[in-house]
């Protein structure tokens, strides 16, 4: 391993949870290269061995962050050298890690598909087999859209290790509907990538004079106490430094449990290394929210989506 990862373990048993009692979540949290062909083989390599990592401890599905294999800071240029194919090299690299380790992997890309390029996720189950290929719905910022089209397929629900996993992308960890709408369709863990900064050079080429909110304060949490879902948020660390200015990221990753607070959380001094933050999620080991509320099964009120499920 080119540079050494900080695994931060949090579990009551040294074994995975069987299948269909719960998951074992692994977050990398890493500072990476951003914006060349050699970031991209960088980044790969890193996930290779990160994958590896997690499977000696093992995890049953390895999230890494937001745009993992150009890095989150690229412009509408690099955008459209480096995004690939939903079919491409960096899929099927991803693809032959969890077939050879054994482990779902969630892969974050620029994808391109003819004209049209998508902040996008690959949900690569532990066969190597790609699951779902989720295009971001709600794209943050005038960045965001300046290179990419909106996802039109709601997030998906896919089986990993018999749980009910659902998949959100950054912003999209801040919109209630979302969680409602997984919840809705029976997912009990949340899978959220991440590139939350803090300051960053807005469009008109100033510098943003509201710092990025922290969603792990209050968003996440309540998140998971109101739909009882376990929601894990896999940020970024460190910096990128691109021609459009210096992104620093807040490093914030985590595990929330249905009752809104922590299985595991980064710490200050975390931001400072690459880490993987490894927890249990254990649907049956969470209390009820109260003894008759139930907010999921209470709601009274219906989403009419404008998007379409996920197919």
């Amino acid at each position: 391993m080119n540079q050494p990862v900080r695994v931060v373990f949090r579990s009551a048993s040294r074994a995975a949870p069987p299948f269909g009692e719960g998951l074992r979540v692994a977050l990398y949290q890493g500072q990476g290269a951003v914006g060349s062909r050699q970031a991209v083989e960088q980044n790969l390599e890193r996930l290779i061995e990160v994958t590896a990592l997690a499977a000696e401890y093992g995890c049953q599905v390895v999230v890494f962050p937001e745009k993992y294999t150009t890095g989150y800071a690229i412009g509408p240029e690099q955008c459209r050298e480096l995004a690939e194919h939903r079919e491409g090299p960096s899929v099927e690299r991803a693809r032959l890690a969890a077939k050879e380790n054994g482990l779902a992997v969630v892969l974050p890309y620029p994808e391109h598909d003819g004209s049209e390029f998508f902040d996008s996720i690959s949900v690569i189950a532990a066969d190597g087999l790609v699951a779902a290929n989720y295009r971001k719905t709600h794209l943050y910022g005038a960045a965001e859209r300046r290179n990419y089209s909106f996802g039109n397929d709601l997030p998906p629900v896919v089986g990993v290790n018999g749980i009910a996993v659902g998949v959100l992308n950054c912003y999209e960890c801040e919109f209630p509907p979302l969680y409602q709408y997984l919840a809705g369709k029976g997912a009990q863990v949340v899978l959220g990538p991440t590139a939350a900064d803090g300051h960053f050079r807005l469009a008109d080429g100033t510098m943003s004079q509201v710092p990025y909110q922290d969603a792990t304060r209050h968003i996440i949490p309540a998140m998971a106490g109101i739909w009882r879902l376990f929601i894990a948020y896999a940020n970024r660390r460190g910096w990128e430094q691109v021609p459009a200015g210096a992104w620093q990221y807040q490093g914030n990753s985590g595990v929330w449990a249905p009752d809104g607070e922590p299985l595991i959380a980064a710490t200050a001094e975390d931001r400072h290394h690459d880490c993987l933050f490894v927890a249990d999620c254990l649907p049956a080991t969470v209390p009820p929210f109260s003894p008759e509320g139930h907010h999921p099964t209470d709601n009274r009120l219906t989403l009419n989506p404008v998007l379409k499920p996920a197919s």
